[in-house]
């Protein structure tokens, strides 16, 4: 496979990481649900191309394309993480908020209740 074709399956791949960072900046429910969609496809991607990925080993452009990859990636990354943190913080405060403190100071664990929806 010609360099340039690696080069394009880098590029597309980074435009599909930085959608993923992109819906990543309003996390809604809907929005992490579509993200994870984006994630794992692109990862079935990359996995795909990889021995593919080796041929332009030397290529500048598919250098400067997998740098930019990268830089994507490790993006999306933090804004995965930032997410993460943000809802385990938001459990902290919501246990604080319902169940107090506990005698060592932490705040109460979040005890999630079982539902049951009934329609007539």
């Amino acid at each position: 496979m010609p360099a340039a074709a690696v080069t394009e399956q880098l590029a597309a791949a980074r435009s599909e990481l930085d959608r993923a960072g992109d819906l990543l900046t309003a996390p809604s429910p809907e929005a992490m649900d579509r993200c994870s969609s984006v994630l794992e496809a692109t990862g079935r991607q990359l996995a795909e191309w990889q021995p593919r990925i080796a041929e332009a080993l030397g290529d500048p452009d598919a250098l400067a394309e997998a740098w930019r990859l990268r830089r994507s990636f490790r993006r999306t990354e933090r804004l995965l993480q930032n997410a993460g943190e943000f809802h385990s913080n938001w459990i902290q405060v919501r246990g604080a908020m319902t169940g107090g403190y506990t005698a060592s100071g932490d705040a109460a664990p979040l005890l999630h209740g079982h539902r049951i929806s009934l329609q007539g």
